[in-house]
This record gives C-alpha cells, structure tokens and sequence, in this order.
C-alpha cells in the first residue's frame, strides 16, 4: 500500500509535537556563577560558598535535595557535613578551613522539575595569618539546630584508598610473573649445564 503525503505530513507533524513536549522535561537548573570562582585562591577562615543558578532552587526543606561539601582534593575526604540554605536563586553554606591546599566544592542542586543536579569545583586555600580550628569542614545544623553528623548522611566525595589501585597491582602481579620467569630460566639452565657435565 502506498502512504499518502498527507500520512507523511501526520507522522512529521506528531513527531514534531513529541520532541516540543518531551524538551522542557529535560531542562534542568543550570549553575551560572560561583562564589568563590573555580581556581581561585581564598585566605583561611570562614570561607562564605554562594552557588548561583538560573532558577530558583526547589526548596525541600533544610539539607534536603540541596547540598554544598567541600573536600580535600588530593584524598577525596569530605570535611563536615553536607549542607545548604536556598535564597532565592543562590544556594549558600560557610566552610570553615585552616589547612592550606587545594579543596573540591562539590554540589548537588533540585530544580523545579524534580531534576537533581551535581557538580564541583577547585579552590586553593593559604593560611597566612595562622588560622586554626578544631572542626574544618562544613558546619551543618539540623532544623532544631543540633549539628549533623558527616556519618549520619551520604556523603558528596568518598576518600581514596590509600590501598593499591587495580592498575598498581596488576604492575606488582606482571612484576612477580616475569621476577618467577628468570629466576626459572636461570635455573633450568643450570641444570642442564649440570647434565652437560656428568655426560662429559
């Protein structure tokens, strides 16, 4: 049976309508600005974290849906909870840091759609002025203001193993596999040798 140009401009015209329908589903928050920018280096202290995004966040309630951490970059140890207030389109916490280095600011962010989304960042810490403090990290409260646990909640950045990587111990095992192969080579040839000998 042959289709009609109508039947053709029926299936354009609805295949259309899905694409325009199903498009703002996958629309999402998108971060615009950071306070303090990626790659910027900050004095130690309390450090103010401002996220700035093209809608408003979806407000589910204190330390819920929207989150900020910060983390050491070089291990991957997140420092304190993970937390956020949503003011207006910004969502905000305050790190307090004392040790000079390279952190992540990792984020989570819910638009109004339900869409969840992540990311992170660097920043350089120095400590010129001999800071301290005993609790580094973010300092999260609950809503009857009791401070939240880190192991209460998953956590944004997971610490890396200070153990072999897979690719580390595939090295060690090629390393004993070629280390056995010599010393076999070299006995096997004595051996022989030794054979030679009694022969003679």
């Amino acid at each position: 049976m042959k289709k009609t140009p109508k039947f053709a401009l029926l299936v354009a015209a609805s295949t259309v309508f899905l694409i325009s329908a199903a498009t703002p589903a996958l629309a999402h928050n998108e971060l615009l600005s950071t306070s303090p920018e990626s790659g910027t280096t900050v004095q130690a202290g309390q450090i103010p974290i401002t996220l700035h995004f093209e809608e408003d966040p979806l407000d589910l309630g204190l330390n819920k849906g929207n989150l900020i951490a910060i983390a050491d970059a070089e291990t991957g140890e997140q420092l304190g909870a993970s937390c956020a207030q949503v003011v207006g389109r910004d969502l905000t916490t305050t790190v307090d840091i004392s040790k000079p280095g390279q952190y992540k600011i990792l984020w989570r962010s819910t638009s109004d759609d339900g869409h969840a989304a992540s990311g992170e960042y660097l920043i350089r810490v120095e400590n010129t002025t001999n800071y301290q403090t005993e609790t580094p990290g973010n300092q999260c409260l609950d809503e009857s203001g009791v401070p939240i646990n880190i192991s209460d909640q998953e956590t944004l950045s997971t610490k890396k193993s200070s153990g072999l990587s897979a690719l580390d111990g595939l090295y060690v095992g090629i390393g004993f596999i070629v280390l056995g192969s010599v010393i076999s080579a070299i006995l096997i040839r004595r051996k022989q040798d030794s054979n030679f000998n009694n022969y003679e």
